[in-house]
């Protein structure tokens, strides 16, 4: 004698809700986690962006008032350190993070500075202004898995800077930040200046 399996209308439902369980699991690590990593490493490099804007207007502002005409040396010493809030996080020791900020400081492949004269102002005819851009390129490394191979890859098709390319080529991501100082010309600067 055989008996037939009787299915109750209660066991399809079960059946079903285990299917659609493992669908949203496959959806979930396939679509919903690397978007979620997107988002922490976005907000992640908004914070890094927003930290070097402070450090660039912090190392041009103390760079300004210690010397008369501050060289590269002297900003990147001020940048190293005004960074020091975003390299402290990755360790507890406070001699650590000053480690990790003047490693930062003294490599020209992670942190690029440019500060150049941009323009001459004349107010009048003993008065002449000048200004100073800084720029600093800071290449941040990307933090988690999915954007830290797909993002590089994808902005290394569109940039041309030897910089950004170095950057991409170490999974990191270039920020950019630019700060202007006005300075006064001596009079005797000014006139030779305008002869030109």
């Amino acid at each position: 004698m055989v008996r037939s399996k009787r299915y109750f209308p209660g066991q399809a439902k079960r059946r079903e809700s285990g299917a659609s369980m493992v669908e949203f699991t496959v959806v979930f690590a396939l679509v919903l986690l690397p978007a979620l990593m997107a988002v922490f490493e976005f907000a992640q490099l908004s914070v890094a962006k927003q930290n070097l804007r402070y450090a660039v207007f912090h190392s041009i502002r103390v760079a300004e008032a210690a010397t008369e005409s501050p060289d590269i040396t002297i900003l990147r010493l001020h940048l190293g350190r005004a960074l020091l809030p975003s390299l402290a996080d990755r360790s507890d020791d406070a001699a650590a993070a000053l480690a990790a900020a003047a490693a930062l400081a003294a490599r020209p492949d992670l942190l690029h500075i440019t500060y150049r004269p941009t323009a001459t102002t004349r107010i009048d005819a003993a008065t002449a202004f000048e200004t100073w851009e800084l720029e600093v390129r800071w290449c941040r490394e990307l933090f988690f898995a999915p954007i830290k191979y797909v993002i590089p890859v994808l902005l290394r098709l569109s940039s041309t800077s030897w910089f950004d390319q170095a950057c991409y080529v170490r999974e990191s991501l270039p920020l950019v930040a630019k700060s202007y100082v006005l300075r006064p010309l001596a009079p005797a600067e000014s006139l030779i200046k305008d002869q030109r």
